[in-house]
């Protein structure tokens, strides 16, 4: 990918009232045939009756794609790095 982020130039039906998902891990993946599959968790604290704090994890989603949505998903990550580390420079004396 090149330094710049791709921006998106076709339109989006639908993207106002789509849902949110907020996870904080997918610690499960795995293929069925040409389909990824991905459970995507968040972490719920809740309290545990005895004044304390528990923490679990709940499946908040189930990605499924093929191959290439998957690309597509991983291109998206990386220009989210990229927006947030600034493009690579190289390293070395600068003159």
């Amino acid at each position: 990918m090149s330094d710049e982020v791709k921006r998106l130039q076709i339109p989006l039906e639908n993207a106002t009232s789509a849902p949110i998902i907020f996870l904080d891990e997918a610690p499960v993946f795995g293929m069925h045939g040409a389909v990824g599959h991905v459970a995507l968790t968040a972490v719920i604290q809740d309290e545990d009756g005895q004044g304390g704090v528990t923490a679990r994890r709940v499946v908040v989603a189930h990605l499924r794609g093929t191959v290439e949505a998957f690309a597509s998903l991983r291109n998206a990550i990386n220009g989210m790095e990229l927006i947030l580390t600034g493009p690579a420079r190289p390293e070395g004396p600068t003159n």
